[in-house]
């Protein structure tokens, strides 16, 4: 009770690649040169550690939101998969990866990965294209026009489901 017990860091390096003495210098910094002495580390020649290395196997690119939201945005003609059913995207990809398509008579949230991009807004679309005309009911457009002309206490924006 109360004193340190041995550490298997070093073993664990061992095991993971790293050269005998530098293990070795780690442990006279540790523990001492005694205990340096009592350590049996196994002398690895560099061929040994390339094909350590070798085995190890790359990560793939992580996709970020970011990346994704420049794939598809508001007003693009995509074909949801497996069923082939064409929507517009209405709401761009959020951080989990899912966006909102409008699909005939509804609006849903799909993942990226069952989305085909069909045809760009920019070649359906002219630039300027209010896209609140296709997305939006009459009464939070009449509503949102009014604000925008005067004041008004009209309670507005229910969301559609």
């Amino acid at each position: 009770m109360g004193e340190a017990g041995e550490s298997c860091a070093f073993y664990i390096a061992e095991k993971l690649g790293m050269p005998a003495r530098m293990l070795k210098t780690a442990v006279c910094a540790s523990y001492g040169k005694e205990a340096a002495a009592a350590y049996q580390f196994q002398e690895q020649t560099l061929t040994q550690y390339k094909v350590k290395q070798s085995q190890v196997k790359k990560r793939k690119p992580v996709r970020t939101s970011a990346n994704l939201s420049k794939t598809y945005q508001i007003g693009d003609s995509v074909m949801v998969l497996p069923d082939k059913k064409i929507g517009i995207v209405c709401e761009e990809i959020n951080e989990k990866g899912v966006l909102r398509v409008q699909l005939p008579n509804k609006k849903v949230w799909i993942n990226h990965k069952r989305v085909k991009l069909h045809v760009a807004a920019k070649e359906l679309y002219p630039e300027d294209y209010d896209f609140s005309i296709i997305f939006d009911t009459v009464e939070n457009r009449k509503a949102r026009h009014e604000m925008e002309r005067k004041y008004t206490t009209k309670e507005i924006w229910a969301e559609e489901e």
